[in-house]
C-alpha cells in the first residue's frame, strides 16, 4: 500500500496512511468519512482535516466481483445517490443497516454493500460455533444465537446444526468483523 494518496473524497490534501492498531481506546476507532461505517486500525487520514478513510475505501478498485453475488460485477459508488424507488433509507443487503456513503452497487438488480462488507469471508469459524464452519449464505430470516434477533436474508449459517448468526455477530463480541455496523 502506498503511504500517501490524494484521493477523489479529499482533493485538498494527502492522506497518509496510518495505523493505530485494533485496540478499543477512542483513539483508535474512526468513522470512516467515505462509508460512514466504524473502523479501527490502518487508515488513510488527513490529520487536519480529521478526515479518515477504511484503507479499502480509498483504495477500492472502481468494479469488483464478489463469491456472494457473482451473477453481475459490482460498480463502487463514492456517494449514495437518491433512489426514491428503494425509500428514504438504502440498506446494505448484506449487514441490512443504512447505507450512507460509498459503497458497492449492481447496476441490474439493486444489490447494494458497504465495501467492508463485501470483504467478508464467504466461510468462517466464530468462537460461538467452533464445531463446524459457518458460510455465508442467503435465506429466510431465522433467530441468530447471539443477539436472538431474526437475521435477515444474509447469515451466517452451520447447515448440519440449524446455527445461525448474523455478519455482525459472527466474533461473538462487540468487536464485530471488519468493523461491520452494528447498530441501525
Amino acid at each position: 500500500m502506498p503511504k500517501t494518496i490524494l484521493h477523489d473524497s479529499h482533493k485538498e490534501h494527502l492522506l497518509v496512511l496510518v495505523d493505530l492498531g485494533r485496540t478499543t481506546g477512542k483513539g483508535h476507532r474512526f468513522t470512516c468519512d467515505g462509508c460512514r461505517c466504524p473502523g479501527a486500525g490502518p487508515r488513510y487520514r488527513c490529520s487536519g482535516c480529521d478526515f479518515d478513510l477504511h484503507e479499502l475505501c480509498a483504495t477500492a478498485p472502481g468494479t469488483a466481483s464478489f463469491s456472494f453475488h457473482g451473477q453481475h460485477p459490482l460498480a463502487f459508488e463514492p456517494e449514495v445517490a437518491v433512489d426514491y424507488g428503494r425509500g428514504p433509507c438504502r440498506r446494505c443487503d448484506i449487514c441490512d443497516t443504512a447505507i450512507r456513503g460509498m459503497h458497492y452497487r449492481c447496476r441490474p438488480c439493486g444489490f447494494e454493500v458497504h465495501p467492508v462488507c463485501s470483504q467478508l469471508p464467504g466461510a468462517a469459524v466464530s468462537p460461538l460455533h467452533p464445531e463446524h464452519l459457518v458460510m455465508l449464505t442467503a435465506g429466510a430470516p431465522k433467530g441468530c444465537k447471539r443477539c436472538g434477533a431474526d437475521c435477515g436474508v444474509w447469515q451466517y449459517r452451520c447447515g448440519l446444526c440449524e446455527f445461525n448468526l448474523h455478519p455482525r455477530c459472527l466474533l461473538g463480541t462487540d468487536q464485530t468483523p471488519l468493523h461491520i455496523p452494528n447498530s441501525n
